[in-house]
């Protein structure tokens, strides 16, 4: 490894005390550099250690099976989430057309949205999304359309 290798990140790390006694990083490194699988080598410096306490939480996940096949819950999924989109005005109507024709709709930066894209949005979250994200602003939605 060269000596001008750059390494200046901090990280902490945990051990548990059964951990820490068979580790050849902690109390004492055996060396000062680590080498993985890859051949990719770091050197390491401990500069401190903190003997405080910390609490290990332990999680256990279980799974349980939706439906019996893929296709099953794609229709779980439009049974449930699935809604029509009609009756809307035209120029929501002219821009879902412009969004379908281009698979998707963009804003170039420093625009805003037109009236449109706002009403589409009231539209949209009148109904529960699939899969919310970013605190509900946006989401995936299952929709129908008549064009």
């Amino acid at each position: 490894m060269e000596d001008d290798t750059p390494l200046d990140i901090g990280k902490t790390f945990v051990y548990a005390n059964a951990d820490r006694n068979q580790s050849a990083l902690v109390p004492t490194p055996d060396r000062s550099v680590i080498e993985w699988k890859s051949g990719s080598r770091a050197r390491f410096s401990i500069t401190g250690s903190n003997s405080k306490d910390a609490t290990l939480k332990t999680y256990q996940y279980t799974s349980h099976q939706l439906a019996p096949t893929v296709e099953a819950y794609g229709q779980q999924l439009r049974d449930q989430y699935t809604f029509e989109l009609s009756g809307v005005a035209d120029t929501d109507r002219n821009l879902l057309n412009q969004a379908i024709a281009e698979h998707g709709y963009t804003v170039e930066r420093g625009e805003s949205p037109p009236n449109a894209f706002w009403s589409l949005v009231d539209t949209f979250q009148q109904h529960e999304a699939i899969a919310d994200r970013k605190d509900g602003v946006t989401g995936d939605y299952l929709t129908t359309y008549d064009e």
